[in-house]
């Protein structure tokens, strides 16, 4: 028998209800090149679908809108991807700081 769904929504609080949904996308671990809105060039930790991670040497306020370009290279040529999000979180990293952002749109399906 199946269970009813309104019974796990129930006995499950809402913070583990949410968890999946932050982490809905596959990460890949890579240092791609990014420059900032500011020139300050960095460097991803992870990469997802749906955001990214850097380290950066200036922290950015969460919540704060931010454009950035993705720099690789494809077939022999560099290549530039021009990505909006925001700031979701931010946290000390020795010197500097991680900065994790959420996509406005998906990087890849």
């Amino acid at each position: 028998s199946m269970t009813q769904p309104s019974t796990i929504v129930r006995d499950t609080p809402m913070t583990r209800l949410s968890q999946p949904e932050r982490r809905a996308s596959v990460r890949y671990g890579f240092a791609l090149p990014i420059l900032l809105e500011d020139d300050e060039e960095v460097h991803t930790h992870d990469v997802s679908a749906g955001g990214l991670l850097f380290e950066a040497q200036v922290p950015r306020p969460v919540g704060s809108p931010l454009a950035l370009a993705l720099r690789y290279r494809a077939g022999g040529r560099a290549c530039r991807l021009e990505v909006q999000g925001r700031v979701v979180r931010v946290e000390r990293h020795g010197d500097n700081y991680n900065v994790a952002v959420e996509l406005y749109q998906p990087l890849f399906a």
